[in-house]
């Protein structure tokens, strides 16, 4: 049964040549046919025009072949020809029929079957059919979307070798011309995988739907069973199976974005929301609405002191700055902060009690992504309304409100007026704009939080009034880049990351305040990891030990920057 399952595809792989095959055969076969009946008829009126002037003799099949050539061709010698009116509407019936065969179907059929094979076979020359890695442990992609785009763009920023693998010609050009490593195979054959040196790779990825990427892990395993395999999954349901087919990492994009979506309300109370974490290094995000913080300057709150968390950054109406000491906190101020667990309990029993706000969140969209935000506030117990415009996607979650979005009757019954946060989910990234810019004028104080599509739209949503924008490609991306045993890194928000990073042998023994990393990168330091202890807010004389990791925070420009001056 196996057998028969791997020869399949070489069906479908040989599929155009058994059509080209059948198309010359019946064009050979028609014209047979046409040369028999006009040999067969000019014998038949021949002989009998002969039979009229008294001539008798035989016509063999030389001379019929050799007028109805002439004929159809249109050469025409003149040498035998026929005088009755019967035969030269015969004749006029045999050049024609050449006529057609020579100007309209001859021509057809060279540029169909030699031509265009030919030029076809010269453009394709440029694709190759195998990958020869000059570095060993590169990354294997199996399908060209936004996501892999958003990879590939992040694997070339930090120098890791890749491979597309691309079925159809037109789009493995195009990728070609982009000056992407591209290469031309089947991913129904494991023989493709080998070609692209997947013993040596480091990860295979598939972004396609979930079937193909079902395929694709088995094909895969098959051909190393011990390559990383990860996975984009777009169905619950399609988990298990893509398991089972051998994927090590499976990542569900609803749910990934949908829990992203969720952590980022933090409006709803004054306590600290986590976000992501570096072993017992938490990152946490915490409104100050309300709390004597509001102000007083950064220095002036002795929040390190107190509580012993590190101010690492500060959002202001969705715009993010490095900690100042002398920055003024106000009532739309957002603290990032980095401590670990006690000091965030510490901080919390202190602000937990001031204003605080229990109305429901709104979530506009009922899709996978609005659906999976839905779950994951109520998880955290944090009340929500749903409102989306289809009855069915409206039917899969708890407290849905059928209507428009756009329209201001069914926000408010929603309850617009006195929520603190609206997630917008939609699909569609002309719609996000909409709803954000329509939502910031009803509600300027209320916090957006929006989902883009593609990468490009990121910007016109913080235009638009966003506090929140996430992009699913560069989100997926950014999952599969930690997937290779690199340092870790944790998204923000759109082109803000935390990462952590084994402490580079030119900073070895360096303390903080000679290090000069914010001023040569860009990035600040959120904590120093030695090996018996982490610092979490470090002093201008510690030191960064050989053995260690430093966490540090900045844009995608900035961790480049220190990649290149202090090495990977």
């Amino acid at each position: 049964m196996k057998h028969i399952v791997h020869s399949i595809p070489s069906v479908f792989k040989h599929r155009n040549k058994t059509r080209n095959a059948s198309r010359i055969f019946w064009f050979v076969l028609i014209l047979l046919f046409f040369v028999s009946v006009y040999m067969a008829v000019y014998r038949h009126l021949m002989s009998a025009e002969l039979l009229v002037i008294g001539e008798t003799r035989d016509i063999n099949l030389v001379e019929s072949f050799y007028w109805v050539l002439t004929t159809m061709s249109t050469l025409g010698y003149g040498d035998i020809h026929f005088v009755g009116d019967g035969g030269r509407i015969f004749s006029m019936v045999v050049m024609f029929t050449g006529v057609i065969y020579l100007f309209i179907v001859l021509p057809f059929f060279f540029m169909e079957f030699l031509y265009k094979p030919f030029m076809e076979y010269q453009t394709g020359a440029r694709v190759p059919r195998k990958f020869d890695p000059v570095e060993k442990q590169h990354v294997i992609l199996t399908h060209y979307d936004s996501v892999s785009h958003a990879l590939m763009d992040k694997l070339r920023q930090f120098g890791y070798p890749f491979v597309i693998i691309v079925e159809k010609m037109n789009e493995a050009l195009e990728i070609h011309d982009m000056g992407m490593p591209v290469m031309l195979g089947s991913l129904d054959e494991v023989e493709t995988f080998n070609k692209a040196s997947i013993d040596n790779a480091a990860m295979v990825v598939a972004t396609d739907d979930d079937i193909r990427n079902v395929n694709v892990a088995f094909r895969a395993k098959d051909a190393a069973p011990d390559v990383t395999v990860a996975a984009h999954c777009a169905r619950a349901g399609s988990e298990d199976v893509l398991t089972l087919a051998g994927a090590d990492h499976v990542i569900h994009n609803a749910k990934q974005m949908g829990t992203f979506l969720a952590r980022r309300i933090s409006c709803t109370d004054t306590r600290t929301h986590v976000i992501g974490s570096f072993d017992e290094v938490l990152i946490a995000e915490a409104t100050i609405h309300g709390t004597p913080l509001v102000g007083q300057s950064l220095k002036e709150t002795n929040l390190r002191e107190d509580f012993g968390v590190n101010v690492v950054g500060m959002w202001e109406r969705g715009h993010f700055d490095n900690p100042d000491p002398d920055a003024v906190l106000t009532n739309h101020t957002v603290l990032l902060l980095a401590g670990t667990e006690s000091n965030f309990s510490s901080y919390d029993e202190k602000f937990c009690h001031y204003e605080t706000n229990n109305s429901p969140v709104i979530i506009i969209g009922a899709g996978r992504v609005g659906r999976a935000t839905a779950f994951a506030l109520e998880e955290t117990k944090v009340p929500y309304r749903v409102v989306e415009t289809d009855e069915l996607k409206a039917s899969k979650v708890k407290f849905a409100i059928l209507g428009d979005a756009a329209e201001r009757s069914v926000l408010e019954r929603a309850g617009i007026n006195k929520a603190p946060a609206v997630v917008i989910t939609s699909h569609s990234d002309e719609t996000n704009i909409y709803l954000t810019i329509y939502c910031r004028k009803l509600r300027p104080d209320i916090q957006i939080i929006t989902r883009a599509f593609l990468h490009r739209n990121v910007e016109p949503l913080h235009r638009a009034g966003a506090d929140f924008v996430m992009s699913q490609d560069h989100m997926g991306a950014n999952t599969f880049f930690n997937l290779l045993n690199r340092a870790e890194i944790l998204m923000v928000t759109e082109g803000l990351d935390v990462f952590s990073q084994k402490t580079p042998s030119a900073l070895v023994g360096v303390s903080v305040k000679d290090c000069n990393i914010r001023e040569k990168t860009g990035c600040s330091i959120v904590a120093i990891k030695h090996v018996a202890e982490t610092l979490i807010t470090p002093g201008p004389n510690d030191t960064f030990s050989e053995d260690g990791e430093i966490i540090l925070i900045g844009d995608e420009a900035a961790e480049k920057e220190f990649e290149e001056k202090f090495g990977r």
